[in-house]
């Protein structure tokens, strides 16, 4: 008899223990219905404009920090590639980029870049400038480095060259310190 309670009592124990396991791991499943559906359809980087006196409309992410392309004589823009991407990360979307208000989604395409996508917006791949450091800094603009010179990039999918025009009446050209 001792040993038939002691046998209803473990019963009861392991009963009450799955029950709390079924119920524990069932509520995050149905609560986490919707981001389960979000990592098999990840949502795109949000592209938006800024503007400024200084250099008119200009792209940056959804974070608001300034979107630049790297552009050569003869060249539409340039790849960032190596240890260029250290201070130039390239801008990475994990689905389809969506376009805030004055943005032209359909200048949207996304190129492999290893195992990450990065967008690209009306030929131009993007990039973040790593001295940037909140959203709204453009120290990133009119630098020469790594092959090419780096510019905002207005929604018309042109570079914006406002700040040569303010460095050249200085006397001098910013530049990236030998990059």
């Amino acid at each position: 008899m001792v040993q038939r309670s002691s046998c209803r009592s473990l019963t009861a124990v392991v009963v009450a223990s799955s029950l709390a396991l079924v119920v524990a791991t069932a509520s995050p499943a149905i609560a986490g219905a919707s981001s389960r559906r979000h990592r098999t359809e990840p949502r795109g980087v949000l592209v938006r404009l800024e503007r400024s006196k200084k250099y008119g409309e200009f792209l940056t992410d959804g974070a608001g920090r300034t979107l630049y392309v790297l552009t050569a004589p003869g060249a539409k823009s340039l790849e960032c590639t190596g240890v260029c991407t250290s201070i130039w990360p390239p801008l990475l979307t994990k689905g389809k980029p969506r376009a805030g208000k004055g943005v032209v989604a359909k200048r949207f395409r996304t190129v492999k870049r290893g195992s990450s996508l990065q967008v690209v917006y009306d030929g131009h791949p993007l990039y973040l400038y790593a001295a940037d450091s909140g959203p709204g800094q453009v120290n990133g603009e009119g630098i020469k480095s790594f092959g090419g010179t780096w510019y905002v990039l207005s929604p018309k999918g042109s570079p914006v060259k406002g700040a040569l025009a303010s460095t050249a009446s200085s006397g001098g050209k910013r530049s990236s310190g030998g990059w």
